[in-house]
């Protein structure tokens, strides 16, 4: 919470007064502005706030899915960190690509590679895991807020870190899976086996085809396709998966469509996994007729 704390009076003497517009922020934190008033010949002044900003920090095993919030994270996925961030508002990026600053804060690995970054706030921020960490096992990182660094947290990183997003962006229950008509799979949209086709939304699946830089959209055409292909089961039975990559539009967000097989045990929380070599995703839940 923040409280309001009177710092100076304008008199309209020598230190000015009637203050102009708004304020901008140096790259070192310091506040300046302007005066009507006051100063050489009363033509107006300029003023300056030093603000000591605290050092940014991230939290041990900090850096998560951010699907999932579990780790390990892989190259190209959608993470996210969580710490100390003398972020005075939430801020989202607005912009595409993706910008590697928000509110002057920045996360960098391996000291030389910056995070495309998606949101910020004073206790997380959401980012891209930049494509450049493909083949490593670990990486440092770093995060930047006006000139100060925090201390380097080490990253695990795999090939594979499936994740699928779920409606309350806690990992669990409902999933953030849709119909071929856009509709959530819920209670009110119940899927029906061997009709319905689910569109799946997760992160974490690995390299591609047709690999967008990191912070861009993925391409509307040619698709960006997985080079694996993932296994889905709903409900303890395996589907057929007929398209999986990248959602189109969209940074770091995989799409993967799957068919409700015959089998599926009719219920309001059916659960959904996919699985990747040597890993398994959260679960969420859909319904199913």
């Amino acid at each position: 919470m923040w409280t309001p704390v009177t710092l100076h009076d304008f008199t309209g003497g020598a230190d000015g007064g009637n203050v102009n517009g708004g304020l901008v922020v140096g790259s070192d934190g310091t506040i300046y502005g302007t005066a009507q008033a006051g100063g050489s010949g009363g033509v107006g002044t300029v003023f300056s706030l030093k603000l000591v900003i605290p050092k940014p920090s991230l939290n041990p095993d900090g850096v998560v899915n951010g699907a999932s919030f579990l780790s390990p994270v892989s190259p190209g996925s959608i993470a996210s960190a969580f710490g100390s961030f003398f972020v005075p508002a939430p801020v989202g990026a607005i912009e595409s690509p993706l910008p590697d600053n928000l509110s002057q804060l920045s996360l960098e690995f391996n000291a030389s590679v910056p995070a495309p970054l998606f949101f910020a706030s004073s206790g997380q921020v959401n980012f891209q895991v930049p494509w450049e960490l493909s083949g490593q096992a670990q990486a440092n990182l770093s995060t930047m807020l006006y000139s100060q660094a925090s201390s380097a947290q080490t990253v695990t990183l795999a090939a594979f870190a499936p994740a699928i997003f779920a409606t309350n962006a806690q990992g669990s229950g409902q999933g953030a899976i849709l119909d071929a008509a856009n509709r959530l799979v819920d209670s009110s949209n119940p899927a029906t086996p061997s009709t319905t086709v689910l569109q799946i939304f997760c992160t974490g699946l690995g390299p591609l085809t047709n690999q967008p830089p990191t912070g861009s959209p993925a391409p509307l055409t040619p698709y960006s396709y997985t080079t694996t292909t993932p296994t889905v089961t709903i409900g303890g039975v395996q589907a057929n998966v007929s398209f999986s990559g990248l959602a189109p539009g969209f940074v770091g967000l995989y799409q993967v469509n799957a068919d409700v097989p015959v089998g599926v045990t009719a219920g309001s929380a059916v659960p959904v996994v996919i699985s990747m070599p040597g890993t398994v995703s959260n679960t969420v839940t859909i319904a199913v007729q």
